[in-house]
């Protein structure tokens, strides 16, 4: 019955196929409504692509991107040096991590028997199933992974560089990054079933009476602090809210807070897709105008918002980006990360590199 269940993949959006996109996408100009708004975040986004300072990109990463087939786009725009910073929900990264060792989402249904879909053990993400004991197997082999670790404590960067380098895919994200030296931070890491991989790890330490490793999320925020320091302009990309993108926009509020007064740390460009009312005060629903009263944001940034769903709004913009900014692309060249642990030492371009 399960594998009846689980018979059709969702097949993870491939923008490098030889579709138009770009066209579509430079034709919203003359539209209205959200499909205005699209181009007007392509246009931010080409902005910072072009922008002769070498704009440090931050990704925040929130939603069921990873289960609702835009895997494979994520990961190109780690591969196409779209983005400089990935930081995620837990969530995301596990999923991606699951499809790493084979275990995929399949088409499914919303109108269900839940309780049937549970005896079985197959999991719902709205019209997406997954198959519940893979995912026990996967949660097994982080463990075994953590077992292996050097015991210490580590940042979410530090621990996912390990964990990702573990995964033999070149359609993953996290194995992505790692390949090319994007930093991937989830400060919400316990939130996500790599958290409870962990308790795993940390009870089976608990009964040899070893020490676990220990990730610190207050080292996650000194580090990405002192990326915006070492670069020259940053710009902030937030597929939904949560803490992925709180975590992006306190950034210049931190070094605010410790002494770094220079106005230039808020974020020079900030683009948004989201589905939320701003009318209800969560941060999900947050304007970019809210986050210029904090100072997280410039008064004078370059930004757009679309009120769109990001399975649909995400891949236009990506896409159409591929299809029109190759030099740009080219000409901007990947930022090289010199970490002492969890000093930055330096932050330098690797000039006219091809992605």
């Amino acid at each position: 019955m399960k594998e009846e269940i689980l018979r059709e993949k969702v097949e993870h959006l491939n923008l490098e196929l030889d579709e138009d996109v770009g066209k579509l996408v430079e034709a919203f100009h003359k539209t209205s409504f959200q499909s205005r708004n699209i181009a007007r975040c392509y246009d931010v986004y080409a902005a910072m692509l072009n922008d002769p300072s070498r704009v440090t990109i931050f990704l925040g990463l929130a939603g069921a991107m990873v289960p609702a087939g835009m895997r494979k786009v994520i990961r190109d725009m780690v591969e196409y040096g779209m983005v400089d910073v990935l930081v995620s929900t837990g969530a995301n990264l596990y999923h991606d991590i699951c499809e790493a060792y084979g275990v995929h989402h399949y088409l499914g249904s919303p109108n269900v028997d839940d309780a049937f879909l549970r005896r079985i053990r197959v999991d719902r993400v709205y019209d997406t199933f997954t198959d519940d004991e893979g995912l026990e197997r996967v949660d097994n082999i982080i463990a075994q992974i953590v077992d292996e670790m050097e015991v210490g404590v580590y940042s979410s960067r530090e621990f996912l560089a390990l964990l990702g380098g573990r995964l033999n895919d070149d359609s993953s994200i996290l194995a992505t990054a790692v390949r090319r030296g994007v930093p991937v931070f989830c400060p919400a890491i316990s939130d996500s079933s790599i958290g409870i991989a962990l308790v795993k790890h940390y009870l089976r330490c608990e009964e040899r009476g070893r020490k676990p490793v220990v990730i610190d999320t207050v080292k996650d925020c000194y580090e990405i602090m002192q990326i915006r320091l070492k670069s020259r302009k940053s710009g902030a990309v937030y597929i939904g809210g949560g803490v992925p993108k709180n975590f992006i926009q306190q950034i210049p509020v931190t070094l605010d807070i410790l002494g770094y007064k220079n106005p230039g740390f808020a974020h020079d460009f900030a683009i948004q897709i989201t589905m939320d009312d701003p009318k209800w005060g969560g941060l999900s629903g947050a304007t970019i105008e809210e986050a210029q009263s904090w100072g997280k944001v410039k008064a004078d940034a370059t930004k757009a918002t679309v009120y769109v769903d990001a399975t649909i709004g995400l891949p236009l913009i990506v896409g159409a980006l591929m299809k029109t900014q190759r030099a740009a692309l080219k000409r901007r060249g990947r930022l090289l990360f010199n970490w002492d642990k969890g000093k930055l030492i330096d932050l330098r371009v690797e000039k006219d590199v091809s992605a």
